[in-house]
């Protein structure tokens, strides 16, 4: 303060500069006794003013500090040496102020990054009223705000500008990888049963991905932990080698390739939200030089001569030629088909009681950014459950899926060849599968396409089910010890979806057809297909009086010529299968569903089949489909169980 009596002192702007700086960037008074000296002895009488004015107008703008990241640690000479020597020369590191991961790719951790407790409160509370949404697919779980560098707010702008500039610019200078000036930038939060899948990040102009965690206290128990896999020969995910735990207040980044294959896991915490900020450094737009997604490996079946015994397992309303009749007119007006109550109550209990057997080895598959459930290897199968397994292979179970569905699925020694891939799988926390390009599965089936030598595309039309077919449904039935001789529509036993209400449980969606196209070659099938259809009129004789009502209310003609609803044209229909059953679903909800979903179209599934005991559900596939069955959540406690089926042409 002033003395009384004495001089108003006086001080230079530029020194009036210094003492506003920070006392690290202070580079010309190094102490106390020099800030003495230059106080009490630097005059500038041309360029002076007041202390008193200082006091009164200049100390507010002088305490007004905008908010900073100190970043002197990774500057630190030692520090970028030892991050270079490790990250360039592949040598993994772990220390208390760096962690480098050099395999199955090159990722860092910098531990305690912003030291600047203050921002960081101050830009958690800024980044809590930042408009965010919910993100939701098969993917991934969780929601995600705007891009933040659109957000103008003080502390959230600040960060952005530290990362498109100092931060972006360390790594390019001692990664020694180029980057140009652009970032992105996101917050996310992830809740309880939030996640997100395998993936690899891989765009063409991406080429660091980084994320700053946010959440305190966090543990291993909560989840949400990063995970990076490891690749096949074939540089397919396949297992986790490395998982990192969202520290509080570390970056973690590393290079984007097309290998890079990791995970959030699933939040298992239901009072902790998993919270960070996180977007990449690019680089200028690089053509793409992956390789061809490699299929699938698949194992195809031919036809069995094995007895499949189809009376001792299925329910013998299924073998009534009326009901054969409507479930094969089902299938033609929808693509789809619910059989209830499949098998005989007895078969379906002893097939349950083995499933859970522990001699049965299950074996998990991948790849991982496809799917993760386990699968049982059929040499293991106790002895029930393997006939039961085989009747799939059967060629009396063939026959009867050509009967169900007109498809070419019995050899004639030529050219026709059909093929089965069958999967005994079992689901429990943590399964899944992703929606893939169907080409995928092309690579392995196309040769099968070709060797029937049919035209691309076609229409099946219904046919009366001939003396042949006739006899075959009552040679079994007559094989079964207690035939049932009357079918109540009110048992359950066979249902149609047609008139299912909206509102309806397991309600089934119409399945999209292909559109007839004037180009494509023809057949005696499409040539009689009208005219078939005006003078159909079948009503055969049975051993089952009720069961008749059924195949009667579903044979009408008129519902039965399929066009395309805006188009009028006829619909063409593909030569694929599948055929579901499950197992010990009643500890799942009703939203675990298996869908059957266009890739181009994610948001809605084309069909949805309910998780229920006992149902086979026969859907006709178009070769734009994949089947998809999302994310079981840890809350689900043991397993259920599907029999998965795809027949071909």
């Amino acid at each position: 303060m002033q003395k009384l009596g004495h001089p108003s002192p006086v001080i230079s702007s530029d020194l009036l500069q210094t003492l506003c700086k920070p006392q690290k960037l202070r580079k010309n008074v190094s102490s106390s006794q020099e800030l003495s000296h230059h106080y009490h002895n630097v005059i500038l009488p041309a360029k002076t003013v007041k202390l008193s004015n200082i006091m009164a107008e200049e100390e507010p703008t002088c305490k007004r500090f905008k908010p900073t990241i100190p970043l002197d640690h990774i500057y630190n000479p030692e520090f970028k040496s030892l991050f270079q020597r490790h990250w360039l020369e592949f040598t993994p590191l772990k220390s208390s102020r760096l962690e480098i991961i050099t395999t199955p790719y090159r990722v860092c951790k910098i531990p305690n990054f912003i030291r600047n407790e203050a921002f960081m409160e101050e830009l958690k509370n800024e980044l809590s009223v930042v408009k965010s949404r919910r993100e939701g697919m098969d993917l991934y779980c969780f929601e995600q705000t705007e891009d933040l560098g659109d957000v103008q707010t003080e502390y959230i702008h600040r960060l952005h500008q530290v990362f498109e500039n100092d931060v972006r610019s360390w790594i390019d200078t001692n990664a020694g990888i180029g980057l140009s000036t652009i970032i992105s930038m996101f917050s996310s939060c992830y809740c309880d049963t939030d996640y997100f899948l395998c993936h690899d990040d891989y765009m063409a102009d991406r080429k660091i991905a980084y994320v700053l965690y946010l959440s305190e206290n966090w543990t291993p128990e909560d989840g949400g932990s990063l995970d990076l896999f490891d690749t096949d020969s074939l540089d397919r995910p396949r297992n986790i080698v490395h998982s990192l735990i969202p520290e509080y207040n570390s970056l973690v980044f590393f290079e984007v390739t097309n290998t890079s294959y990791h995970q959030v896991a699933e939040v298992i915490s239901h009072d902790k939200s998993r919270w960070t900020v996180h977007g990449w450094f690019h680089s200028p737009v690089s053509r793409d030089t992956r390789p061809p997604r490699p299929a699938v490996e698949l194992t195809f079946h031919e036809p069995s001569e094995t007895d499949g015994e189809l009376s001792s397992w299925i329910m013998d309303s299924y073998l009534y030629k009326n009901i054969v009749i409507g479930i094969q007119e089902d299938l033609e007006k929808k693509s789809y088909s619910h059989l209830a109550h499949f098998l005989k109550e007895e078969a379906y209990m002893r097939v349950s009681t083995e499933l859970i057997s522990e001699e049965i080895k299950w074996n998990r598959v991948g790849p991982a950014d496809r799917r993760n459930y386990e699968v049982a290897d059929e040499t293991t199968l106790p002895s029930t459950l393997r006939k039961f397994y085989e009747m799939f292979k059967s060629i009396e179970f063939f026959r009867l899926l050509k009967n169900y569905t007109e498809l070419e699925l019995v050899p004639d020694g030529n050219a026709m060849k059909p093929k089965m891939v069958i999967e005994l799988q079992r689901w429990s926390k943590g399964s899944y599968t992703l929606i893939y390009e169907p080409e995928e599965l092309d690579q392995n089936y196309g040769s099968i396409v070709k060797e029937v030598e049919r035209p691309k595309t076609y229409i099946p039309k219904r046919r009366e089910v001939s003396d042949e077919t006739v006899e075959d449904l009552e040679r079994l039935r007559r094989r079964s010890a207690n035939g049932v001789k009357k079918i109540s529509t009110a048992s359950g036993v066979y249902t149609s979806s047609s008139d299912n209400s909206d509102d309806e449980k397991g309600k089934i969606t119409k399945m999209k057809r292909r559109r007839w196209r004037d180009d494509q070659p023809t057949c005696s099938r499409i040539e009689d297909y009208e005219e078939k259809q005006r003078d159909l009129s079948f009503h055969p004789d049975s051993d089952d009086p009720d069961g008749s009502d059924i195949a009667d209310s579903l044979s009408d003609s008129s519902k039965y010529t399929e066009t395309d609803d805006q188009s009028g044209d006829p619909v063409v229909e593909p030569g694929t299968l599948d055929v579901i059953m499950q197992f010990n679903t009643t500890h799942g909800s009703e939203d675990e569903t298996i869908d059957f979903v266009d890739p181009k179209e994610q948001d809605t599934a084309i069909i949805h089949v309910p998780s229920e005991d006992n149902h086979l559900y026969l859907v006709r596939k178009t070769p734009d489909t994949c089947r998809l069955q999302k994310y079981v959540n840890h809350y689900y406690e043991g397993y259920f169980y599907n029999l998965i089926c795809t027949y071909y042409e």
